[in-house]
């Protein structure tokens, strides 16, 4: 079935409906950044016996590894990106600390480990190596040589166990996570002047030139980049897509299951970050920030609804 938003009626993803759950698609249009506009979310209940499957589009951060006047404040808000500061998280980190949002701070214990469907790793890395070098090339002044150093791609879900108002839950969180490296270096030349470069060939990225090709030639982690000479030095990255599946009770295998099922058959439409992209609103920096804080509040409600789904459950 389709999952399209109620108001406008713009399609959203489309994919299984699990039997015993009714749909609720939205289109949420408060901005999170200049990277994601707008925010698609889709919900799905399990009346009456308080279950919530969930997808959201996801959220794009800035960590600022060091810079010309600039330092990293975790939780400000970029001026310059219009992006939230937050230090880069893998998959796994990033759904810990989700998870936590989810128990209200109080302690949550990993039951389980599951590979995320659908994901592989080269594809998505060299589809992130693009949108970084498009992005970057937009940036790029004379006088200034944008090094792309490195790209990320990963992916997983983890299912915990949460206790919340000593209603014991089942938690199972998914999510992709992609990142580039970059820094800012002076040009040494006309030939270098506005131009975005990577390690593998020093000017730019050649066709047939692969993430494996880059990370062989730069040799390096990502996130440890060498900065030798650099003016700033930056990691953007994201959670391109945020799955979940929240239920009372002990968790259980087939939890894990019901939420790779449904991440199995959920296709996000081919536009919709390209709508994301073609809508980026015109605003000051103060506006961009109180956009931001509307959706944090908006998010947390989202979580909070979903606690109280399960909560109400009465065996």
């Amino acid at each position: 079935m389709f999952f399209s938003d109620g108001v406008s009626g713009k399609v959203i993803a489309w994919g299984n409906l699990p039997p015993g759950f009714s749909a609720y698609s939205a289109v949420v249009d408060t901005v999170q950044s200049y990277g994601r506009p707008y925010t698609a979310v889709t919900e799905l209940t399990g009346s009456p016996t308080g279950r919530s499957l969930f997808f959201d589009s996801g959220e794009c951060f800035h960590q600022i590894k060091f810079g010309q006047g600039e330092r990293h404040s975790e939780g400000a808000y970029d001026d310059r990106t219009m992006m939230p500061v937050k230090t880069f998280r893998n998959p796994e980190s990033y759904l810990d600390n989700l998870a936590l949002m989810y128990s209200g701070g109080e302690p949550v214990r990993l039951f389980s480990k599951e590979d995320f469907p659908g994901f592989t790793q080269e594809p998505e890395m060299v589809a992130e190596l693009n949108r970084s070098r498009d992005r970057l090339s937009g940036l790029c002044a004379p006088g200034i040589v944008i090094e792309l150093q490195n790209v990320y791609a990963e992916a997983a879900i983890r299912t915990y166990r949460l206790q919340v108002g000593g209603q014991v839950m089942s938690l199972s969180l998914g999510a992709e996570i992609t990142a580039s490296e970059y820094c800012l270096r002076a040009a040494v030349g006309p030939l270098h002047a506005g131009r975005v470069v990577t390690p593998v060939d020093g000017l730019n990225l050649g066709v047939g030139m692969t993430v494996a090709t880059i990370r062989t030639k730069s040799g390096m982690r990502f996130g440890s980049g060498k900065t030798v000479a650099a003016k700033a030095a930056y990691i953007d990255w994201e959670a391109r897509k945020v799955f979940g599946y929240l239920c009372p009770g002990e968790p259980r295998r087939e939890n894990a299951a019901v939420l790779r099922d449904w991440i199995a058959t959920f296709r996000i439409d081919a536009e919709l970050y390209k709508g994301m992209v073609n809508q980026v609103p015109v605003l000051s920096p103060d506006q961009w920030k109180e956009q931001y804080e509307s959706w944090r509040g908006q998010a947390e409600k989202r979580i909070r609804n979903r606690v109280s789904i399960a909560l109400s459950y009465t065996p």
